[in-house]
């Protein structure tokens, strides 16, 4: 998996901050906000192939049986892909 180019984290407390950067700030005045679950899989997407790999990190930072968490992160990687910062 890739993230979109022309995007910069801030991570506040327990939250992740998705803000636009460069040329990306002409296109796109959205500031997207993730939970500490959601920033982890958007940061370390680019680490898995697939979301079963995805899912399989977020299980081990977590503590939690894969199969417990598969359909949440799946969920997650579509709601990144439809907002536009992960491919």
């Amino acid at each position: 998996m890739k993230k979109t180019e022309g995007y910069v984290v801030r991570r506040l407390e327990d939250e992740y901050l998705v803000l636009p950067s460069g040329r990306r700030t002409e296109e796109v005045n959205e500031v997207i906000s993730l939970s500490e679950t959601a920033g982890f899989i958007y940061m370390h997407a680019e680490r898995a192939e697939n979301v079963y790999e995805l899912t399989q990190l977020v299980a081990e930072e977590y503590e939690i049986e894969p199969a417990e968490i598969l359909e949440d992160v799946r969920n997650v990687v579509l709601t990144l892909q439809k907002k536009g910062i992960l491919l």
